[in-house]
């Protein structure tokens, strides 16, 4: 479950304590951290612009595996897990193109 490990992942990046600071940290109650954890809640759009930001992944990304996840079909599922995959290795070469001022360009 991916949500699982963007909340482990998040509270880890800021070495937070519990699910209670990571509660406060999102700025939701920690009722909505535990039902988040049990799958009865998906991130929403707004905590998966925070997560990103903390997690400094794409947006596009957490946005994804959250549609994924909601998925009830097994071919939408594995359509949005596809995406997320071509998306991660886009991303992944736009930055190995990256210096310390950005995208370097071709010489060509």
């Amino acid at each position: 479950m991916k949500t699982l490990e963007y909340l482990d992942a998040t509270k880890a990046r800021l070495g937070l304590p519990s699910d209670y600071a990571l509660a406060k940290r999102l700025e939701v109650t920690k009722e909505t951290v535990s039902q988040l954890r049990s799958g009865k809640m998906q991130i929403s759009d707004a905590m998966a612009r925070k997560i990103s930001e903390i997690l400094g992944v794409s947006p596009i990304e957490v946005l994804i595996a959250k549609n994924a996840e909601k998925a009830k079909d097994p071919e939408i599922q594995a359509g949005w897990n596809a995406l997320l995959e071509k998306i991660s290795k886009g991303f992944e070469l736009l930055l190995s193109g990256a210096g310390p001022r950005g995208i370097r360009r071709s010489t060509c």
